[in-house]
């Protein structure tokens, strides 16, 4: 028989259980905290720059990308239970290919836009099938997502809102290649390609994320004889694996947490990561390989006009039309030249600016421990203890001046002001044109619209 100072002690135990047991996070809760490691900011930021972009906010600009570059076309495509998913080959694609929406802005070029509640997916993009071909676009950031319900806008608002150059249009034969950029029909192709193609994207839930099952396996196979391998995309729990995917078997691990409030939370920290020397020459480097690259898409353009013109045979109506979507394609071409060596000089100055900023941080550091000496010793000051250290720079170098203890650090800022005026003025007089540049052409962006 239980007494009753017994039957309180039991009672108090367990309302100390319940206690415990409410102060635990339930398991969703503990998902959404590890979360919290993705730090979209800097796992971007050694590959390109965060720039404010007038219609979006802030927005990731890549730098490390070649001429002609467009968002899913280095890597490939695998067929998964959450449909077609895109593994990314670009050194940084494991997150902005899965979170949030790319846009194309009439300034930056390719720019990505994070979401409000960043969900993953298998690719967030539109689909379009026919006449052999395959065709995709990154959604636009306005393409919102609801669990349950799917995709905020319709297919007919898709067709609007995604501009011509944003599709990729490949053979239907080449889709399960893993080196697929290679048989990328050239952009100013997509005028003729888009009337032979129609849009099958449509998106359900499945597991509480987004899934794609508009594009069907079943109608490629059929087209192609070609059977594609179904994976099973599983959760990896390791938040350092948020830009790999491990494909192991008929499985791929990702890590796919669901991060809310991405864009409240991005923020430009003080001394944060910035792009190796590498990732800023880029720019410079495409440059002279510009000229090359748009020869390379005209002359694939015309090949393929070749061939529909040799196709449409005797058949002078259907010639006359094929010649009249030729003349619009060239143009379009015409059109992608002009707007990619725009975005090009603007990644380079981004690079520029980035560069001169690693400049001028290099030669402020070597010389605030120098502007304490005595003295006026000539030449450039090499830190060397000579009468409590009084060698000095020369003012057009940006070093320190250091010239007696009274007037040193009135001469040291001088050096630091002139040096700001040689190695940053002119980046902050670039940056103010550039953003004069800017003014006027941030809004002309079209989300996710192609070049």
């Amino acid at each position: 028989m239980i007494t009753s100072r017994g039957l309180w002690l039991t009672l108090a135990a367990a309302l100390v259980a319940i206690g415990f047991q409410a102060g635990s996070p339930p398991p969703s809760l503990a998902v959404t905290q590890i979360s919290a490691s993705i730090d979209f900011y800097d796992d971007l930021a050694p590959y390109g720059s965060w720039e404010r972009v007038s219609r979006y906010g802030e927005c990731w600009v890549p730098i490390d990308v070649p001429v002609g570059w467009r968002p899913y076309t280095v890597g490939y495509w695998v067929d998964t239970d959450y449909g077609w998913m895109w593994v990314s080959q670009d050194p940084w694609g494991g997150l902005p290919y899965h979170y949030g929406r790319w846009a194309y802005d009439g300034y930056y070029g390719w720019v990505w836009v994070p979401d409000d509640d960043a969900v993953w997916a298998p690719a967030w993009v539109a689909w379009r099938y026919g006449d052999d071909c395959v065709g995709w676009a990154p959604l636009p950031p306005d393409a919102g997502w609801r669990s349950g319900s799917g995709l905020t806008v319709s297919v007919s608002i898709l067709d609007r809102r995604i501009n011509r150059d944003a599709w990729c249009f490949t053979p239907v034969r080449s889709f399960g290649s893993t080196r697929i950029r290679g048989s990328i029909y050239p952009p100013g192709r997509n005028i003729t390609l888009l009337n032979r193609t129609r849009n099958v994207t449509r998106y359900e839930s499945y597991n509480s994320l987004p899934a794609e099952r508009g594009l069907l396996p079943q109608l490629i196979e059929r087209d192609t004889g070609h059977r594609f391998q179904r994976y099973r995309v599983v959760d990896s729990r390791a938040p350092g694996r948020s830009r790999d995917v491990s494909i192991q078997g008929n499985t791929i691990e990702v890590y796919r947490p669901r991060v809310p409030g991405v864009r409240s939370r991005l923020g430009r920290p003080e001394g944060g990561t910035r792009p190796s020397r590498t990732v800023t020459q880029r720019p410079q480097m495409e440059q002279g390989r510009f000229d090359q690259r748009m020869s390379q898409e005209r002359d694939a353009l015309r090949r393929e006009q070749q061939r529909e013109m040799g196709q449409a045979g005797q058949d002078r109506g259907r010639a006359d039309e094929v010649r009249r979507n030729q003349q619009a394609e060239m143009r379009a071409q015409q059109e992608r030249e002009t707007q990619e060596r725009r975005s090009l000089d603007q990644r380079r100055r981004i690079a520029d600016q980035i560069q001169r900023g690693e400049n001028q941080g290099q030669g402020q550091n070597q010389d605030q421990p120098r502007g304490r000496g005595r003295g006026r010793g000539q030449g450039q000051d090499q830190g060397q203890p000579r009468d409590q250290g009084q060698g000095q720079g020369q003012q057009g170098q940006g070093q320190d001046q250091g010239r007696g203890r009274g007037r040193g650090r009135q001469d040291q800022g001088k050096g630091q002001d002139q040096g700001k005026t040689q190695d940053q003025g002119q980046g902050q007089d670039q940056g103010n044109g550039n953003q004069d540049d800017q003014n006027k052409h941030r809004g002309r962006g079209n989300g996710g619209g192609g070049n």
